[in-house]
Order: C-alpha cells, then structure tokens, then sequence
C-alpha cells in the first residue's frame, strides 16, 4: 500500500473514540480513522470543527487556521499511533518532553468546498526506546496536510509511563500528593490579560493575568480556568502543555501587540503565531504560582520571542515562539515592540 493509497482509505465522517485520544467530551475528538502505510509510516485523519469557542476564538477577520488546533490534532493522532500501531495500553500515561509544530510559508487558511475541512496527518516513530515489548518513548514526527496541502509539521518526544509508575514518580517528586484540577480554585487573584493583547476575544481564553511591561517584553502571572473545557476535559494533576502553548502564545502577543487600542488603531490584522516549541524540564505544578516572562528578539520581519515559565525558582519549562507582523502594518522597531511604542 502506497502512502496515497493508505490516505484515500482514510474516513472523516465520524470521530474515534474518545478514549483513544485522551478525551472525555465527544466534541473535543477531531480524529477520524487511521491505518499504517507500507513504508512503516501511519497516516490519521481528523475534521476541523467548523465553529469552537476556543479554537476559532479569534479576533480578526478571515481567520486562518489556529496552530493550537494543529497542535491539538497532531496530539490525538499521536496518541491513536501508540494505542493503536505501537501497543502502548490505554492505561499509560503521555508525558511530553519536547513539543512543536511549525507552519508552512503563510498562516494556513481553509479553503471552501468539498474536503476543505479535512486534515491528513502522516507519523513517523523516530527514536523508539524498548524495553522488552513494551515501548517506553519515541519522537513522532507529523507532517499536516489540509484539503490535500501540506500545511504544518509537528515533533514531540515522549514517554509512555504506566499509571502506577506516573503516580508514584509524581508522588516521589512533590513529597506529596498532587492535587486535582477540579479541587482548585476557578481562576487565580490576578487581573486577567486584556483579550484585544493576547489574541482572544472571550475571557475564558484568557490564561495570562497581572501583565506588565519590562524592558525586553513582558510579565505575568500563569491563570488557566481550572474549568476550561479543552485544556481540563477531565481533572489533571499538573497544567498541560496544551494550555503552556497557549500562555507561551498569549505571553509572546502581549510582548509585542501596543499596550493600548489607542495605540493599534490602524492595524489592519492581528499578529499571527507561525511556529511554537518547548521544552518541559519539570511539571508546572496548580498548587503553586508561575511568572511567566517573555522576551522579544528582532529576527527580520517576524518576531522570535523567547517565553520562561518559572515555579520555585527553576524554569520548568523554556518555549520559542515565532510571530508574523500584521500583513498591512508597519513593523515597528525593537525598542518599540518591547515598549509598546511609547
């Protein structure tokens, strides 16, 4: 079976499983149908959603596809390989090293007609570490097809730990017990970041609180909805890397994006993200407050931003994000972008 051969089998009428993807709620389970291709590749299937209160909660007019949601189908069909193709059990527990995703060329946009919501994505398992017959990590590499056109790569390195090993790593740890999401207050004391900033247009979005400028960029204080129905589907014991991707965006924006609707008036479209990556040294735990730091970097029209998460002292996590200026705007200087222009 060719790889062309292996992606017209594929099906995107119904979602899989939603156990197969880590998922609690059926619309949160973009995965359609996978197979394995000759060459030792795995094709999967996923359908866009047409309307979503977080992955198309977007400010700006004709917008393209969010790389979160990219992100988000690169993840399921992830994790479909490993059930399904590498003989990781539904009872282990994914754990993220390294994670990115890179657009190609231009923010990808939709395009009407049949298909025009279907995503293809072909995995490649690089790097498998064995013990025995069971598979404790490998780097998957994912190439995104939209409607037919490559739009996007994506490679994450993980573990697949079972659950009694993760829980007693984390207990091991933390010197305790890690809380649950669900037992954890709604929102932190913080005001949160002002949607226009961050690229968000309802506040439930908003996981960035207490922004302020400094000399490179920015600050703030990491404040996800415990709540929110993406990043906690069901209760976690730690903030996901999901919702690190989107306060790393959101961190990056508010570096770069004027601190005032006064002082963007005229901008013609909003700054789009084009590439994310992270590294996770350490979980970033709920019961504990986390700075968030942005830092902007001059890298020719676009903006490379460098964005640390700190807990207790140590970074625990350490992302680069790449951001495109507003197509019809000027862009402005270094100095002015890390001081909002003033």
């Amino acid at each position: 079976m060719t790889q062309a051969e292996g992606e017209r089998r594929l099906r995107f009428d119904r979602p899989l499983e939603r156990s197969l993807v880590h998922r609690h709620a059926d619309d949160e389970v973009f995965v359609t149908d996978h197979v394995a291709l000759d060459d030792g590749r795995f094709a999967v299937a996923a359908r866009l959603p047409s309307a979503h209160r977080y992955f198309n909660d977007d400010p700006g007019p004709s917008a393209p596809v969010d790389p979160m949601l990219l992100l988000e189908c690169s993840r399921q069909a992830g994790t479909v390989v490993a059930h399904r193709h590498l003989g990781v059990p539904t009872d282990t527990a994914f754990l993220i090293a390294e994670w990115s995703i890179a657009l190609d060329g231009e923010t990808a946009r939709p395009e009407s007609g049949p298909g025009s919501g279907e995503l293809t994505m072909v995995i490649e398992v690089q790097d498998a570490k064995q013990r025995g017959e069971a598979l404790l990590g490998a780097t998957l590499v994912t190439e995104l097809y939209l409607a037919g056109r490559r739009v996007a790569s994506s490679t994450v390195v993980a573990g697949y730990p079972s659950r009694a090993g993760y829980r007693s790593f984390r207990t091991r740890q933390r010197s305790s017990p890690a809380p649950l999401s669900d037992a954890m207050p709604p929102r932190g004391g913080g005001t949160p970041a002002d949607g226009r900033r961050v690229g968000r247009t309802r506040e439930e979005n908003v996981v960035l609180a207490s922004v302020r400028r400094t000399d490179g960029g920015t600050v703030a204080e990491l404040d996800v909805p415990v709540a929110h129905p993406v990043f906690y589907d069901h209760p976690l014991d730690h903030v996901p890397a999901t919702a690190l991707f989107e306060a790393a965006r959101q961190a990056a924006l508010a570096a770069i994006v004027p601190e005032t609707a006064e002082e963007s008036a005229g901008t013609a479209a909003p700054w789009r993200v084009s590439a994310l990556s992270a590294r996770f040294g350490r979980f970033v735990e709920l019961d504990g407050p986390t700075e968030v730091s942005a830092r902007v970097e001059q890298t020719g029209d676009s903006r490379s931003v460098r964005v640390l998460f700190e807990q207790d002292g140590a970074t625990a996590c350490a992302c680069e994000v790449t951001v495109r200026p507003p197509a019809a705007a000027p862009v402005p200087t270094a100095a002015a972008s890390a001081s909002g222009g003033r």
